[in-house]
């Protein structure tokens, strides 16, 4: 097999590759050194660059663990083709790859079994970094809010919450011609990264009544609301701020249930609320059907955008940090640090 070293790839016949990678245990995260498998057949092993932090998720995970349960922790890689496994000679040594997985120096990735596409990982063709490659992920699920509401040049549309998604829909919206595009959210820093994303205004939402300033900016409501956070008490709130025979889009993954007014917000105001539903069911439920995109299709489009310039993410980069030093990171995280966007570690380092 090929072991990375430096800029070069040395040859190197052993079935495991030592590494590290970060656990969590009753809320306490750690690095740990372990022992990387060769891949198999429909396998990939890479060795990662920078990994992304997927603050809510992960966060959700951490606090929801059962006690003394030890897991490894990850969401997105970015790295380097060490070898492949029987089926994925399309991944060769060298190539650079972003792929689904845990923190760590290695990562050995798979496709997805019911078909033979790999969506688990993807090559990066395009002259951009590792953090802006990685934002592609939540890129995606950004942009298939914005297919879902399917906006028109110089459509009236209000984000509710500008985390890393909502940025990302902000951006998408102006590309898309929309206007006027208001941002919503409780963390000033927020709404100040939302202007350079692309936001013709913001309304600060602890302090102002957002939908009734929405319906002021709008001449009467929104013609797409789209829900981008995890409260799903603001439903409602983006119900409110929709005009009649609006669009209400879920993009935010909110847990829990929301109070929808059936009479008087879906018959009588005729709104339109659509869910953004989970990329990865999207693709294979498409797959054979007329449905032009995909994942994958959306991501290479995503790092076009970013190469070409009409993309800017590098503002949504707020942190690179080592890896040893993880668990004050995380201890962070948990404490609700707020104006944090993208976080990300450099395992070049370790």
């Amino acid at each position: 097999m090929m072991i990375y070293s430096g800029m070069e790839f040395v040859k190197e016949n052993i079935m495991t590759v030592n590494g590290s990678r970060l656990i969590s245990e009753n809320r306490r995260v750690e690095i740990e050194e372990f022992e990387y498998d060769t891949p198999g057949t429909g396998q990939v092993l890479i060795r990662v660059n920078k990994s992304q932090i997927s603050a809510g998720s992960e966060k959700n995970g951490i606090v929801g663990a059962p006690k003394d349960k030890r897991f490894p922790l990850g969401y997105i890689t970015v790295g380097t083709v060490l070898e492949s496994g029987q089926g994925m000679e399309s991944f060769k040594v060298g190539d650079r790859v972003f792929a689904f997985g845990n923190h760590g120096t290695h990562w050995v990735t798979e496709t997805e079994e019911r078909f033979d596409d790999p969506i688990y990982i993807q090559h990066i063709t395009r002259d951009i970094s590792d953090e802006q490659a990685a934002m592609s992920r939540l890129g995606d699920v950004a942009l298939l809010a914005i297919r879902k509401a399917e906006l028109q040049i110089d459509e009236k549309v209000a984000v509710f919450g500008v985390g890393v998604v909502g940025q990302l829909i902000v951006s998408f919206a102006r590309l898309s011609g929309a206007y006027p595009i208001i941002a919503i959210d409780l963390d000033k820093s927020r709404l100040e990264l939302a202007k350079i994303s692309g936001a013709t205004h913001t309304i600060d939402a602890g302090r102002d009544d957002a939908p009734e300033i929405v319906k002021e900016l709008t001449n009467g409501g929104a013609q797409t609301v789209i829900h981008a956070n995890r409260d799903p008490d603001v439903l409602d709130d983006c119900m409110r701020a929709a005009a009649n025979r609006g669009k209400v889009i879920l993009a935010g993954s909110a847990p829990g249930k929301a109070k929808i007014g059936l009479q008087v917000d879906l018959m009588r105001r005729s709104l339109d609320i659509r869910g953004v539903g989970d990329p990865y069911r999207l693709h294979r439920y498409h797959r054979f059907s007329t449905y032009p995109w995909s994942q994958m299709r959306d991501r290479e489009a995503i790092m076009r955008m970013i190469e070409s310039g009409d993309l800017d993410v590098d503002h949504l980069i707020s942190h690179v940090s080592n890896p040893e030093d993880a668990g004050d990171l995380y201890q962070q995280i948990l404490d609700g640090t707020q104006g944090w966007m993208g976080i990300f570690f450099d395992w070049t380092v370790v």
